[in-house]
């Protein structure tokens, strides 16, 4: 019998512990489909779809094929981008999140098909803090004050003056917030995603002095700008003409030969810091033209980090990192929301005759991306 006798035989038991019946029953459940809602159900569908479960609004994903091996928690922050990831990973440890019904595993990946409830209403899931931010105006910053002057700290993402389609009013709007009862007045603008020093005047008498100010050129400002690459003249004179683009309305194009439409237009650069694949620049422009250093920059081959507008790359870690590796399922975020460039300075006489000179910090976000960059910049610049 080779080992089996005639009584295991007949109670179906081997030798070895383990009856065919018990093999032929562990084959069944094996090959046996799997009903929705068991561990390790794999359904079927694609895409993302959330509908609510049951009375308590449950909220039920799919995890698609392109999403193979995504952490648990890339996949709720990317199927709830308004909902911050901090909440996110408090309703993972109250266990109001499960995978297949089961409670998930710690740093686990999930699998196509796996379906992930989240038991908790949409309508009580909070608001991400930084979206919430974006919409609300942040406080205008006085820098300097006079009798007759007022300067502030412009935010990046407010326009000077409102824009063709008057869903923004920008700071002109906020004048009566800033100083309620005062006559202020625009004498200059910086654009949308510029920072740094904007004057104010105070009363229509001011505001005459400071166009006379800016018609003679008597307005010193200077601003800082992240540009790609290494400029390789430590100064220089930019005098590229400046015309409309008839192609994109708005926007300005650079020429070296007299044009139609085309004006003059002067900026000194200066290298105020280089690194591996950046440069730090200094630039005084001389004139007052739209775009003015950014188009020049761009003439020059060296267009502001983050300037879509004008040539410009978004900044990646990627990058600048040697060796980068992104997580399944994210989408690398650039260092920097905006463009490179800040009115750091401006100097003028005051209405009375008293010389003027304000200085604006670099805001936070550009240092954050400035560091990343020296420090990044400097490991490569060591290695070559």
């Amino acid at each position: 019998m080779g080992g089996l006798t005639q009584r295991a035989l007949l109670s179906g038991r081997t030798t070895f512990g383990e009856g065919t019946s018990d093999r032929l029953r562990r084959a069944g459940r094996r090959g046996r489909r799997r009903r929705p809602g068991e561990p390790g159900c794999r359904r079927q569908r694609k895409g993302y779809a959330a509908r609510p479960l049951s009375a308590q609004e449950r909220q039920v994903l799919t995890v698609p094929e392109s999403l193979a091996g995504v952490l648990l928690q890339d996949f709720l922050a990317l199927s709830y981008p308004s909902v911050d990831r901090a909440v996110l990973r408090q309703l993972e440890g109250r266990g109001l999140v499960v995978v297949n019904g089961m409670p998930p595993a710690r740093n686990g990946r999930l699998l196509p098909f796996d379906y992930i409830e989240v038991r908790v209403p949409m309508s009580e899931l909070p608001a991400n803090r930084g979206a919430a931010s974006k919409s609300e105006a942040r406080e205008l910053v006085v820098l300097h004050e006079t009798a007759h002057t007022l300067v502030i700290d412009k935010p990046a993402g407010e326009v000077t003056v409102p824009d063709r389609t008057g869903e923004q009013s920008g700071i002109h709007g906020r004048l009566l917030e800033l100083r309620p009862g005062q006559d202020l007045r625009i004498v200059h603008r910086l654009d949308r995603d510029t920072s740094g020093c904007l004057i104010l005047a105070k009363g229509a008498d001011a505001a005459r002095h400071f166009d006379r100010l800016f018609r003679d050129q008597l307005v010193h400002k200077c601003y800082v700008a992240l540009v790609h690459g290494k400029v390789a003249r430590v100064e220089q004179e930019i005098d590229h003409l400046l015309g409309p683009d008839p192609r994109r309305k708005g926007k300005v194009l650079a020429a070296t030969k007299e044009r139609d439409g085309y004006r003059e237009a002067k900026t000194i650069a200066r290298v105020r810091e280089a690194f591996a694949q950046h440069t730090l620049m200094e630039l005084q422009p001389k004139t007052g033209r739209t775009h003015q250093i950014r188009v020049h920059l761009q003439a020059i081959g060296h267009s502001i980090v983050g300037d879509e507008d004008y040539g410009g790359l978004p900044l990646l870690l990627s990058q600048l990192k040697r060796v980068y590796k992104l997580r399944t399922g994210l989408h690398e975020r650039p260092l920097l929301a905006r463009m490179f460039l800040h009115s750091e300075r401006i100097a003028f006489p005051d209405v009375d005759g008293m010389q003027i000179e304000v200085q604006a910090p670099l805001p936070v976000d550009l240092q954050r991306a400035l560091s990343k960059v020296a420090n990044f910049g400097a490991a490569r610049m060591r290695r070559q």
